[in-house]
């Protein structure tokens, strides 16, 4: 099996063929050999950082290490007070250093432990009865089929061989804010990621529509799993800052411990004791190492970390803060991706009133007004009659998520009609309750290229004209 094709570019049965596989899906003994072949569906990524090495990466600053040695031979000198004030203020760093790193690790592991997601496929059981499961997304494997439904985290690299109205964000992969709109009939051989659309990408969300697609890459195979080993073989580069200490203290320290021994040197040429002139010298060193620089500077990143935490950004190491402090120029291209992806309704048109809603973002919590005053949507029939409306046609889902006191609220598809579901929401219409009142029976897909009304209309009549 090779899983190196263009597979946009072959057909659905050659797709087929050269997977091994069935629309019907994979056998459990199947699944088996390939996972012994490929591996489980997952990017090797590198291992979080243990406590030990957290605290040896507070003693990489020059200044630091500095530190340490001019305590080292206070120590040796029997200098106890100054020992000890060196001490603390190492600790002090350090404890500072060692527990925001460790806080954002900590943070970072459970977000990992928190997401274990699950995917839809097609798998076989013995005597040919198929079946759709959901199962691991570590366990798909090539060959696979997988179900697409609007709010599904697509699994792995897929062909499509099925699609209606099926519709991807692909904004994390490409950058391209609007949805691809997808197909299954083949495509050139020469076409860039972000353009081939019989193709569905591993950690793309789909929006709208159903539809069903072949594996055919899993793991580092994947093109996530491509930008990931990048990262990975990518050099760290030092932060700004990072690299004016490391050079201020290897400039300090050769002046200082330079000093000391000039100074060791010419007490001892004027015949001074070698006890005496050597203490003396230690004190020069010492004095001259700014040993409150890098507290300062620690407790100065410490709180930049804090305000970004508060914003619900997790920093991982310290000089990172000071990296997004040192940045002049931010290149974005014309889709808007720094958006937080939230739409909300702040105006609704019924019945010949504009009425406000209060609120933002995917939080249901807001009120209606009319004209600056407070109005009950359940008293106003047109404006139930429009959310209703907005509701039923309507494909995405309100989630929430219980952090502690905290409920964080979200949208699994498309997050303009999610401002539609919030806004129903708002005024008391739960959808689920909707749908069980007023079930779907029929379904004609939203199209900007067709004319719905032809669904509708006689053939001698004409479409209405709104304007």
């Amino acid at each position: 099996m090779d899983i190196q094709k263009s597979w946009h570019s072959i057909s659905i049965d050659e797709t087929f063929a050269a997977l091994e596989t069935k629309p019907k899906g994979l056998t459990e003994a199947e699944v088996k050999a390939r996972l012994e072949k490929y591996g489980r569906n997952e990017v090797e990524t590198e291992a979080g950082a243990t406590w030990v090495k957290i605290l040896l990466h507070q003693f990489i600053n020059p200044l630091v290490a500095v530190l340490v040695v001019a305590a080292v031979i206070a120590l040796l000198a029997g200098k106890t007070i100054d020992t000890i004030v060196i001490g603390v203020v190492i600790l002090f760093n350090t404890a500072i250093g060692f527990f925001q790193e460790f806080q954002a690790e900590s943070a970072i592991e459970a977000l990992r432990s928190r997401s274990a997601p699950q995917a839809d496929v097609l798998r076989c059981e013995e005597g040919d009865r198929c079946t759709d499961v959901s199962v691991d997304t570590a366990e798909i494997v090539p060959g696979d089929i997988i179900l697409l439904e609007a709010g599904d985290k697509i699994a792995a690299d897929s062909r499509i061989f099925e699609a209606a109205n099926l519709e991807i964000d692909e904004s994390m992969l490409t950058g391209e804010s609007l949805t691809v709109s997808k197909t299954i009939e083949p495509l050139e051989s020469e076409l860039a990621v972000a353009d081939r659309t019989n193709l569905a990408y591993g950690g793309t969300i789909v929006t709208e529509g159903k539809g069903k697609a072949i594996v055919y890459a899993t793991g580092k195979n994947t093109q996530l799993g491509e930008i990931a080993t990048l990262i990975q073989e990518t050099e760290k580069a030092a932060s700004p800052l990072q690299i004016q200490t490391g050079e201020l203290g290897k400039r300090l320290g050769f002046i200082a411990f330079g000093a000391g021994a000039l100074i060791l040197v010419l007490g001892l040429m004027r015949g001074l004791e070698l006890q005496e002139v050597f203490l003396f010298a230690l004190a020069a060193v010492v004095s001259s190492i700014p040993e409150g620089l890098p507290a300062v500077m620690t407790i100065t990143l410490a709180v930049g970390v804090n305000r970004m935490a508060r914003r619900n950004a997790i920093i991982r190491r310290l000089p990172a803060v000071d990296t997004l402090g040192a940045t002049t120029v931010i290149s974005t291209d014309k889709t808007g991706t720094l958006t937080t992806n939230q739409m909300t309704v702040q105006q609704i048109l019924a019945g010949g009133k504009l009425i406000h809603v209060s609120g933002a973002g995917f939080t249901p919590e807001g009120e209606f007004t009319d004209n600056g005053e407070e109005i009950e949507p359940a008293e106003n029939e047109d404006l139930c009659t429009a959310l209703r409306i907005a509701a039923l046609s309507n494909d995405s889902r309100l989630v929430h998520e219980e952090e502690g006191p905290d409920i964080r609220w979200g949208i699994r598809g498309d997050p303009t009609e999610g401002a539609l579901i919030v806004a129903g929401r708002k005024a008391g219409l739960d959808r689920p309750d909707l749908e069980r009142e007023y079930p779907r029976i029929n379904e004609i897909p939203f199209s900007s290229q067709k004319n719905i009304w032809r669904h509708f209309m006689k053939p001698h009549q004409e479409a209405p004209r709104f304007f």
